[in-house]
């Protein structure tokens, strides 16, 4: 779902926490007047998400949060009590995100770097092991030439010690590559982290884009129509 909040068909996707980075991202970054369609899509993403959603238990956490949401969506010049009610249950909602993105985030994040430790230590046994294994081959390797009459056994162990540090050196490379991606993915991860919410931005936006709010000069979406008679921009509510 993440992947389609850059495409224009979002009609009928519901908002999940994995989506949350990229929806925040591309509220914050909107310059209207946007594309009807656009305007459109977003707006059915974002109503049939706040349908589905289930509010957290009215705990007084939540309350105040509510109370302090209610006192800038009035500063916002937001009377409609139905508009204000259904815009706090929306920013209600992407709080709740918020919150689950960042456990979410939090948890990758120590995940990656625990795997980064262990492939740390994987390749630093892999190039002892190595090493130790190319001197066992050296050492048994000069007491088959120096000692006459060498049995099998000991002619057999340069050779597998020389199998043995192969191996381990072969890996080195593998490692390498592997601490790469995951140091791709933790750099993903730390890039699509939202740290904090700007709500006083989140509100207009979302306030000005569900129609809740007008502007005078300011276009909440543009229609792009062929005939002169028709050109111009028109305000959507």
């Amino acid at each position: 779902m993440a992947g389609r909040l850059h495409t224009d068909t979002l009609s009928g996707f519901t908002l999940t926490t994995r989506d949350f980075p990229d929806f925040y991202a591309r509220i914050l970054a909107l310059r209207f007047p946007i594309s009807v369609a656009e305007v459109l899509e977003l707006r059915d993403l974002i109503n049939h998400s706040a349908d589905v959603y289930e509010e957290p238990a009215d705990v007084p956490q939540n309350r105040e949060f509510r109370e302090s949401l209610e006192s800038a969506i009035h500063s916002f010049g937001i009377e409609n009590r139905q508009h204000g009610e259904r815009l706090l249950r929306v920013l209600s909602m992407l709080r709740n995100m918020h919150f689950q993105h960042t456990i979410a985030s939090r948890d990758a994040e120590q995940r990656l770097r625990q795997l980064q430790a262990e492939n740390r230590t994987s390749r630093r046994l892999s190039l002892r092991n190595g090493v130790l294994a190319l001197l066992t081959m050296l050492g048994t390797g000069l007491a088959w030439f120096s000692l006459e009459g060498a049995g099998w056994p000991l002619k057999l162990l340069p050779l597998a010690a020389a199998v043995l540090a192969l191996g381990y050196f072969h890996a080195l490379p593998l490692h390498d590559r592997e601490l790469e991606r995951l140091t791709r993915d933790l750099n993903d991860v730390l890039r699509k982290r939202v740290d904090s919410l700007n709500w006083r931005t989140l509100i207009h936006k979302l306030a000005l884009l569900l129609g809740y709010k007008q502007i005078q000069g300011i276009d909440v979406f543009r229609r792009e129509q062929t005939g002169p008679e028709n050109s111009g921009s028109y305000l959507l509510h």
